[in-house]
């Protein structure tokens, strides 16, 4: 008989700095119920030998190429017991609460349950920019309420609804759970954000890697409005409208991350006007990447 409350998800890329705490967190949840983790590892470095040694309990899924993080979990999920399907990444550490905030959400009929995301290293300012662009929508501090979207670095899936549902889209990768999360909301299941289910996730700290990642979700973020018919989806089919729309997501971003973030952290007023150029920056580069692509596209 298979008593296992939820099932962790972890993919893993050359984690081999980040697994350890990782791990440490995830096992030593206060979960009552039975709960297992899985890590998905397509690593060249030493991340796998780091989970088989110090962490034996955990299932570890050895992929021999490298893999996409929503292949990853897709594979994750097949391996699972669970009733509910958590997801953390390898470079998150989880509040010893994480599971159990989970568990008692999902006593409802939610779809997801996800909650804030917290700065992980918090030391450099490259990290900040990163951190605001993608996360500033769950900073912690946020009240309960549904919502459209919650990253898979901290959300949770009742198990049914990956059978109905299926997995996430490889040709996605970074967005692929965004679109996932909007198939659930056109078809009117509810992601519940609960302040309680705390992660902390650690971002790029190289300012390249950090503009390189934005320009990728850019690319994804064109085909993600084709699919999901979100706004901006017009652009997909009238390319040329794109220079003189896309300038204007980038006052629009910077006035929301600074509204978002001194509501929740009016302290951080500093890190904030030391992180916003690099936020503007990063928004360029998203945008030059939904034009390169949208360009690709259309020819």
């Amino acid at each position: 008989m298979n008593n296992i409350r939820v099932s962790v998800v972890i993919p893993s890329y050359n984690s081999e700095r980040t697994i350890i705490p990782c791990l440490e967190s995830v096992t030593n949840q206060d979960l009552e119920q039975q709960f297992e983790v899985i890590v998905v590892d397509s690593s060249v470095d030493s991340t796998s030998d780091l989970i088989t040694r110090k962490f034996p309990g955990v299932k570890l899924i050895k992929l021999h190429r490298k893999t996409d993080p929503g292949t990853a979990r897709n594979l994750g999920v097949r391996k699972a017991r669970g009733e509910i399907i958590a997801f953390i990444d390898s470079d998150c550490v989880a509040s010893p609460g994480w599971l159990s905030g989970i568990n008692s959400a999902h006593q409802s009929e939610y779809a997801a349950v996800g909650g804030p995301v917290i700065n992980g290293n918090p030391e450099s300012i490259a990290s900040w920019a990163g951190y605001l662009v993608e996360f500033s929508e769950w900073l912690p501090g946020n009240s309960q309420r549904f919502v459209k979207h919650i990253p898979t670095c901290n959300i949770s899936y009742k198990r049914i609804v990956f059978e109905r549902f299926g997995g996430f889209s490889a040709a996605l990768y970074p967005q692929e759970d965004f679109l996932y999360n909007l198939k659930l909301a056109e078809v009117g299941e509810r992601i519940l954000f609960e302040p309680k289910i705390e992660v902390k996730h650690s971002h790029r700290t190289r300012l390249r890697h950090f503009l390189t990642h934005q320009m990728r979700r850019g690319k994804s973020a064109l085909e993600v409005r084709k699919r999901a018919l979100t706004r901006g989806a017009f652009l997909v089919n009238y390319p040329y409208l794109a220079p003189l729309v896309l300038p204007l997501l980038l006052p629009k971003r910077v006035i929301t991350i600074t509204v978002r973030f001194l509501k929740r952290r009016p302290a951080g007023v500093l890190t904030l006007l030391y992180s916003l150029p690099f936020v503007a920056l990063g928004t360029v580069f998203w945008i030059a990447g939904f034009l390169k692509e949208a360009y690709t596209k259309k020819n």
